[in-house]
């Protein structure tokens, strides 16, 4: 049977010589087995050595040895002694490497017991080994089998040693990084430099590869073209190139329509096609000279409904009524409206609220410029921006031509009482 390191064939032999002086045994099987009688219980089978374990009596009435002995704790990586004189066990655990750290295997705190260079509080070197064993291989730590280039200089060659998939020979993919650490990215599908991949490449954003002025992000040209890649063209901008039938303002102030310029502007006030007289707003809609003509006018000046102007000396609404209580004076408001204004501060832009009673607008305070028009300070408020873009804006120019500066003008102006 196996014994302890510290027992001995010694020991084995002079308990059988013993037990053979004592007429028990003929030979080598253990006391209490005569001759070839066999055993009938383990105690006829005790050689009386505790080292080498416990003998047993089998079922078939022969003894068998016990195949480890007391003290062998089962562990490759220590050494077992068994002292018989007293029946104790020890164990010493190897230190295969010398470095007085014991196999971790064993109780110890040594990670690698094979390398002399590893043991906890080692100093780390570029040896590819975890040395002080803290679990982490400090110039490998993505673990790609390339050494961080600054931690190892001459030895190391990979440039991101937090990334498996960047190292040396590393296949590039579309993910605008250096992916083989060859210190350049042209081969992945960037060939305008813009920085953004092509987007035939997987995971590219570039919607034209050609041309380093178009990607995501850049600035819309009014170019009739999709400069920043969201599948939209000119949409910061009032109209598209060459655009038929948009809304514009013509030179008597009226809506009409028109063909949207090369510089995606609504059409100027000669451009815009002038629509059909509309009766009782006081405004010359075909720009014939004539307001209302053609319109029914009971008593040759005055239209029922219309709005009533102050200090015109008409009656304006046919109530036989001349500039009666409530009259709209000169600069009126639709109640409720806003428009964009002149802050006349560095900003430009401000709005105008009209209030309840519609008596005129409020003051200018600050607030966004419309898409398209240009912020402060190049050039701050611009009136016929404003007015391009589509928003209702003070015509402080007089961009229609009325011969008022403090009047409405844009396509998304509510109508606005015409007093002079």
């Amino acid at each position: 049977m196996r014994r302890g390191a510290g027992s001995s064939w010694a020991v084995r032999a002079a308990a059988v010589v013993a037990a053979a002086a004592g007429g028990l045994l003929t030979a080598l099987p253990p006391g209490g087995c005569e001759g070839e009688s066999g055993c009938s219980s383990n105690a006829d089978c005790d050689d009386g050595v505790w080292c080498n374990g416990t003998e047993t009596c089998g079922r078939t009435g022969r003894c068998y040895e016990s195949p480890a002995g007391p003290c062998n704790d089962g562990l490759a990586c220590s050494t077992d002694d068994c002292v018989e004189a007293t029946r104790e066990c020890t164990h010493t655990a190897l230190d295969r490497d010398g470095d007085t750290f014991l196999d971790a295997t064993c109780g110890g705190t040594d990670c690698n017991d094979d390398q002399a260079a590893v043991f906890p509080g080692a100093t780390e070197i570029c040896d590819g080994l975890d040395n002080d064993c803290d679990g982490i291989v400090n110039e490998d730590r993505d673990r790609d089998d390339h050494w961080d280039a600054t931690l190892c200089p001459g030895t190391g060659d990979d440039c991101d040693d937090a990334a498996p998939a960047r190292h040396p020979d590393a296949p590039e993919v579309c993910d605008g990084v250096d992916n083989d650490c060859d210190g350049v990215i042209t081969d992945e599908g960037d060939s305008d430099g813009d920085t953004a991949i092509d987007v035939t490449c997987d995971g590219g954003t570039d919607c034209d590869d050609e041309d380093p002025g178009v990607h995501p992000d850049a600035d819309e040209v009014c170019n009739d073209a999709d400069d920043d890649c969201d599948t939209l063209t000119d949409e910061e901008f009032p109209c598209r190139v060459g655009e038929v039938g948009v809304r514009c303002w013509t030179s008597c102030r009226s809506q009409g329509t028109g063909t949207c310029t090369s510089a995606c502007r609504l059409p100027s006030g000669t451009a815009c096609h002038a629509p059909d007289e509309f009766c009782g707003n006081f405004v010359d809609d075909d720009c014939d000279g004539d307001t209302d003509e053609g319109c029914p006018t009971p008593d040759g000046g005055c239209l029922p409904g219309a709005v009533e102007c102050c200090a015109d000396g008409t009656d304006d609404n046919c109530d036989t009524v001349v500039d009666e209580t409530g009259c709209t004076p000169h600069g009126a408001c639709p109640a409720g409206t806003v428009r964009s204004c002149d802050s006349g501060d560095e900003w430009g832009w401000g709005v105008q609220r009209c209030p309840a009673s519609g008596a005129g607008w409020g003051a200018c305070t600050d607030d966004a410029a419309p898409p398209g028009c240009p912020l402060a300070p190049t050039p701050g408020w611009d009136a016929s921006c404003c007015a391009s873009s589509g928003f209702c804006c003070e015509d402080t120019a007089d961009s229609d031509d009325d011969g008022l500066t403090s009047d409405s003008v844009g396509l998304s102006c509510s109508p606005e009482p015409d007093c002079p």
